[in-house]
């Protein structure tokens, strides 16, 4: 038996896959760059393994170098045994190792947050966000957006797991890309719940990744311009139109984000923003009015005196 917390090599058919291992994305073109590195140079990384009480040798990391092992018939591959853990240490050091080497996949890692999750549960201990970022190392910001994916209806990872086992150059839809789409839905089912009276979240999203595809909306932010629509009313604008600017964006194919955003509410964001802009200065000039003003300041007050009334006259 080897020794726990060693390096040795035994053989690739010796080693089991983790139970505890999430859906890993293998992408082929990837996996055959490995393949080759393999066959050149041998495994430089050891893989990470425990023994569990049957005696059978359990893969904590390096899948993708073990069935490259065992593609390539090698007789024996380089491990480090730790002692068998818990569950939720088997998890927690699968993240950790992934984390520090090779970060997993967004939707790989909320997967393994979910499992963590109710791991924790059943100890009777917190999953709250911060307690999350404490075990695992990931800041909270980052945790509330994986843990967003888990809230998608199904059909959404599904589709997320099919883009990722592309090569990234071939991958169209991103975990980004849904997020941000979600996000939109999420802000105007929260401030103009009227607007989605016809649709439901799947039919949302389909319709957004539909303008996506077909390159109607080409930037992944621009989504992030419907969330601005939906708040509209608290920069002054009617709450109609952004009702009516969002139902017609839904509805209709070929309508951008951009130009529907530019019909209905820019200008009331642009005034909100040049109001905003308006106070800072006169509160500004408050605190200066007692000093010295040098005459370049002044000069600039002028400019500024002679726009502002040609602006009222007009």
């Amino acid at each position: 038996m080897v020794p726990q917390g060693e390096l040795d090599s035994i053989s690739p058919d010796e080693i089991n896959p983790n139970p505890e291992n999430p859906r890993l994305i293998f992408r082929q073109n990837e996996m055959d760059d490995l393949l080759e590195s393999i066959k050149n140079t041998g495994i430089q990384v050891p893989l990470t393994v425990y023994r569990n009480k049957e005696n059978k040798v359990i893969l904590l990391d390096g899948e993708r170098r073990w069935r490259c092992a065992k593609k390539l018939n090698l007789a024996k591959v380089p491990v480090i045994i730790h002692p068998e853990p818990t569950k939720l240490e088997n998890v927690l050091m699968m993240f950790h190792i992934h984390n520090v080497r090779v970060e997993w996949d967004p939707l790989v890692i909320a997967i393994k947050l979910k499992e963590i999750m109710a791991t924790l549960r059943k100890e009777g201990k917190e999953t709250g966000n911060k307690e999350l970022a404490v075990l695992t190392g990931i800041s909270v910001s980052r945790i509330r957006r994986y843990l967003d994916l888990l809230n998608l209806p199904s059909k959404y990872g599904e589709l997320l797991f099919t883009e990722l086992e592309k090569p990234k150059h071939e991958q169209k839809i991103s975990v980004d890309l849904i997020i941000e789409i979600q996000k939109s839905f999420k802000t105007i089912e929260k401030y103009v719940p009227e607007a989605l009276q016809e649709t439901n979240e799947e039919k949302y999203i389909d319709s957004m990744l539909d303008k996506y595809k077909s390159d109607t909306v080409k930037s992944v932010v621009k989504y992030r311009d419907i969330s601005k629509i939906a708040r509209a009313e608290r920069a002054g604008t009617n709450r109609k139109v952004a009702i009516k600017a969002i139902r017609h964006l839904i509805s209709t194919p070929k309508a951008t984000i951009e130009d529907t955003y530019k019909e209905s509410v820019k200008t009331a964001y642009e005034d909100r923003s040049l109001i905003q802009k308006c106070e800072s200065l006169v509160e500004r000039l408050e605190q200066v009015q007692s000093k010295q003003l040098t005459p370049e300041f002044k000069s600039a007050l002028q400019k500024l005196r002679s726009s502002i009334d040609k602006t009222l006259r007009d």
